[in-house]
């Protein structure tokens, strides 16, 4: 599954959490704490639904890490067993094609299968983002468009009150609410309650101008502290959250009560400014504002005086039990806010960086969701030179010296087995052993190169794992390589190339050898013995371990460009090594007899 995606729906689940804490403990604290923090601690909740961010390590991060984990382990590619009592498996066919000393190895044919509906559903996981988005947006357009609609309709039948007094009764609320711009004051006598619409420049809209005084106040007050605390940004932002996490049920429950949080908290804001001896008159202000019934309303577009008459009757009795805060109860909110702060930060998110540590977890084991459905690779190479070249035909085959080379070779559907070794003891032949196999994806492979030569730049794909032990190793990874390298080189010489620069990829070079170097390009970072360099996505990881004595050469594309050839020191390198290195490792490697005459004569010796 996507990354963004993963964080999107850890985000979805970590709201849905907060919202049902919120829920239980609404039941406890309900009367015991200022309706105001009330409304406002939703924020929290909305941060959390909107804001990828969060600390490293959380809840969240945890179980999603041992949710993908369980997965991996769950689908990954099982080996495939070895014939019992068949000392032939590997067998070379008798069949085998000879020519000129050569001798041609071609396995049985083995069709490999395809799973349709794998790669259907697979399709589906990849891009079920596009379904998201597209609802997304679906909805809100929607509500964009009954904004619109609403305004139009508004407008269209707003008339300017000119009544000077109430003008003035305007004004002077207006300055003790502290609002210094102007606020218009119109009549539609088509909508059904009191309400205020305009985000910048603030507009009352009455049902009509016929208003008590008592009630003009109340209504005023009540639609500019809507308009000084900035609700309908609130409730936008709201709608928005709804829209983007539309298939969450819990965030349509988070709306309902946020809208009724509104109303609450400003009926205790109203009443906080013009005493709450004032309660059963405001009261009946809201009464009188619910005597139009079946008009035109649109809670989304404004905020009203008056809801519906489920709301008002839980207002109402709101209202009569409002008391001021004391200092137990401001205690009490403190303790509640910075639980929520902290409890939404202990929930947290599935990060980027949790993503990535994962995928380094993963990465020594050799298991990559993305791989494990791709047959596995086995190569056990010993005692020859051997160079990897693909098949023409994607069947694997070899041609070699049959009377001094043994090769077994074993294709199944679901993995690809290989074995080559010299048949004498001391191998004197100079022969360089072509091995033809499928440049197709690969899920797991296992390299062990054993006192041999191997070169190798066909693996665009897979989970390596790589045992060199006295063996010259040339590995290229061709453009777009994906998958991971966790290898061990013992002795001898082992270049790992990179035909696109390591781009996406977390690398780690270790340096556990008693003799010899290994070089990196400049922009390696180099710590103690240790060299790392990430770039790009870091999806793909590369581990390598140098142990015993030898050589390491760690190339880029453009590596003559970048290396960095200031730090070679060949002074302790036999001469044979220093033109090695500056004709052959430089260039085409493999060439000649040098690997047996330069390095049995030094084991002789």
């Amino acid at each position: 599954m996507n990354i963004l995606l993963k964080i999107f729906l850890s985000m979805s689940f970590s709201g849905a959490l907060l919202i049902l804490l919120l829920f239980v403990g609404k039941r406890f604290f309900k009367d015991k704490i200022s309706r105001q923090w009330q409304y406002y601690i939703w924020l929290i909740v909305i941060v959390r639904l909107l804001l990828p961010l969060g600390p490293e390590t959380n809840l969240m991060g945890k179980t999603y890490q041992t949710i993908d984990q369980a997965i991996t382990q769950s689908v990954s590619l099982p080996q495939q067993p070895l014939p019992s009592g068949n000392s032939n498996a590997f067998n070379v066919p008798a069949s085998g094609m000879e020519h000129g000393g050569q001798n041609t190895v071609e396995p049985k044919d083995n069709s490999i299968s395809y799973h349709p509906v794998r790669d259907i559903l697979s399709l589906f996981a990849n891009h079920v983002w596009l379904i998201w988005l597209m609802v997304a947006l679906i909805l809100l357009v929607q509500k964009i468009t009954a904004y619109h609609s609403f305004l139009r309709y508004v407008n269209a039948g707003l008339h300017p009150v000119s009544n000077v007094e109430q003008l003035d009764r305007l004004s002077a609320i207006a300055e003790q609410t502290g609002r210094k711009r102007p606020v218009e004051l119109c009549v539609n006598p088509l909508v059904s309650s009191p309400l205020l619409i305009g985000f910048f420049r603030p507009c009352i809209v009455l049902p009509s101008a016929d208003i008590s005084e008592k009630d003009f106040q109340y209504i005023v007050l009540h639609e500019l502290t809507h308009y000084k605390r900035r609700d309908m940004f609130y409730k936008w932002l709201v709608q928005i959250t709804v829209c983007l996490h539309w298939f969450n049920p819990l965030v349509y429950l988070m709306r309902r009560e946020i809208t009724k949080a509104c109303e609450f908290s400003c009926d205790e804001a109203v009443l906080s400014k013009m005493g709450y001896d004032n309660a059963q008159d405001y009261g009946e202000t809201l009464l009188d504002a619910m005597a139009a019934v079946g008009k035109y309303k649109e809670s989304l577009a404004a905020v009203t005086l008056s809801e519906n008459k489920q709301l008002l009757k839980e207002r109402l009795a709101a209202i009569m039990n409002l008391k001021k805060q004391t200092k137990a109860s401001k205690v009490l909110t403190v303790m509640l806010t910075l639980c929520a702060i902290t409890g939404a930060s202990f929930i947290g998110i599935y990060t980027i960086s949790t993503a990535t540590d994962q995928v380094h977890a993963a990465a020594p084991s050799g298991v990559q969701t993305n791989l494990t459905d791709n047959p596995s690779l086995s190569l056990d190479i010993s005692s020859c030179a051997v160079n990897v070249l693909p098949a023409a035909d994607g069947k694997i085959s070899a041609e070699y010296n049959s009377e001094v080379y043994d090769v077994k070779i074993d294709e199944q559907e679901d993995s690809r087995k290989v074995s080559i070794s010299c048949k004498t003891r001391t191998n004197t032949n100079d022969e360089t052993i072509k091995l033809y196999i499928p440049a197709i994806a690969y899920g797991n492979i296992d390299l062990s190169i054993d006192s041999a030569h191997f070169t190798c730049d066909l693996i665009k794909s897979g989970n390596i794992t790589g045992e060199f032990n006295m063996a010259s190793v040339f590995l290229v990874l061709p453009e777009s390589f994906s998958g991971s390298l966790d290898a061990v080189a013992n002795s001898g010489y082992f270049q790992l190339i990179s035909k696109d620069d390591f781009k996406n990829t977390n690398t780690t070079i270790t340096d556990n050898g008693e003799w010899g170097e290994i070089y990196t390009p400049k922009d390696f970072k180099e710590n103690g013995d240790t060299y790392s360099y990430t770039n790009g996505t870091e999806n793909n990881i590369i581990k390598v371990t140098r142990k015993g004595s030898g050589v390491m050469g760690i190339y880029s594309s453009n590596s003559m460009d970048v290396f960095n050839m200031e730090a070679f020191d060949s002074s302790d390198f036999p001469e044979e090594w220093k033109n090695l290195w500056s004709d052959t490792w430089q260039g085409t490697p493999w060439e000649e007899d040098w690997w047996q005459n330069s390095w049995k004569e030094d084991d002789e010796n």
